[in-house]
């Protein structure tokens, strides 16, 4: 039963690649069931389970009495899926996510173009440049990472998706929507439960014993820290936490001289340059990088960690582990993410009318050395 079970699975997976690669005419029969047995050595019923499974996926028609047919769908299938994500190569969450994306999308039968990702010195431009090349390359959906981190990064994604639209070119969002929360736009979303996570970690931290919690993000964030901040927020006053806009950071990560005025901020010293307790001070940060920048600067002040003050993150990338103590972060599901989204994506192409849909999976937390106070 298995083996039967594998080989019409193996036989679907190499007529989709067909189908993709153009090899039958559109509107011509689909070759035979008898055909296609001898063609894979198999037997009719598993070429049936095989022909039925394309039929599920939307790529064939039966018509009784005349055999399988190529749908419109799959007559305008190209076989390329896009991919545009600014942060691919820059932040390992979108490294990790594109990479799945390809497999997850390579073992369906799709080409994925993951756009020349290694100059982007505006990500507004390199998007709208990424997107109207993948026009040429006749793709069949994309995959859009919101631009982020640029004062006019709404509009920007908003001029991307109208190149898209005006092609009828199916979009799936990625880890965001592009509209500021709580507004929502009518694209389906791909991307974790951010207000969970950042109640999640927060509760973690007051729990160990933080009595305030300040969040480190950059200017110009996108709706996911948002909803990142509010957890935190929420978690925070739950645990009778005094929260305050004050307690939203915002820096550059890049300006080590930023890092020092803030930490010396938070830590007053006395007339006589003593350091004051630490009164269970912790840091949440948007991201792991960020994080890795604080606590560098937390101990170049001379503050220990998890002693002085607990720091956590966002992705669980490969930075987290390397770090020294190790970072409490918030997991992506990120080959989770990687099926979604392209399962999500597909359906969008076989079935455009769908209503918009939001998509938002668990990301656990990873306690590690950086908040565990001994």
């Amino acid at each position: 039963m298995k083996e039967t079970e594998a080989k019409y699975i193996t036989i679907a997976a190499e007529l989709r690649k067909d189908i993709l690669s153009g090899r039958y005419e559109t509107h011509d029969r689909f070759p035979s069931e008898e055909t296609l047995a001898r063609r894979f050595g198999a037997s009719r019923p598993t070429i049936e389970r095989a022909l039925r499974e394309l039929k599920r996926e939307g790529f064939l028609d039966a018509r009784v009495g005349s055999g399988f047919y190529l749908t419109s769908f799959a007559r305008n299938v190209t076989g390329a899926i896009g991919v545009i994500a600014p942060d691919y190569r820059r932040i390992d969450f979108f490294t990790d996510l594109c990479d799945w994306i390809s497999s997850v999308g390579r073992a369906a039968g799709y080409n994925v173009l993951l756009g020349n990702s290694s100059i982007i010195e505006d990500r507004a431009s390199w998007a709208l440049k990424t997107a109207r090349s993948y026009i040429e390359q006749k793709i069949v959906g994309v995959l859009l990472e919101p631009i982020d981190l640029t004062p006019d990064s709404t509009s920007a994604t908003k001029t991307v998706l109208n190149v898209l639209n005006k092609r009828r070119i199916p979009v799936v969002l990625l880890d965001r929507d592009y509209l500021p929360s709580p507004e929502r736009s009518g694209y389906d979303l791909i991307g974790i439960d951010n207000v969970q996570a950042g109640y999640r970690i927060a509760k973690h931290l007051i729990d160990n014993g933080a009595q305030s919690i300040h969040f480190l993000t950059q200017p110009d964030y996108a709706s996911t820290i948002r909803g990142r901040i509010q957890g935190v927020a929420q978690a925070s006053l739950d645990a009778g936490i005094e929260w305050r806009k004050s307690n939203i950071i915002e820096i550059n990560p890049d300006d080590s001289g930023a890092f020092t005025r803030i930490m010396r901020q938070i830590f007053p010293k006395t007339k006589g340059r003593r350091m004051l307790a630490p009164n269970h001070k912790a840091f949440v940060c948007r991201n792991d990088e960020l994080a890795a920048r604080l606590i560098q600067a937390l101990t170049a002040e001379g503050r220990k960690i998890p002693k002085d003050a607990m720091v956590a993150g966002f992705d669980d990338g490969n930075i987290a582990q390397l770090l020294n103590p190790p970072l409490t972060t918030i997991s992506q599901p990120v080959k989770l993410l990687a099926e979604t989204a392209v399962a999500s994506l597909l359906q969008r192409i076989r079935t455009p009318n769908l209503a918009p849909r939001s998509i938002l999976l668990d990301a656990p937390l990873t306690i590690r050395a950086s908040t565990t106070i001994p």
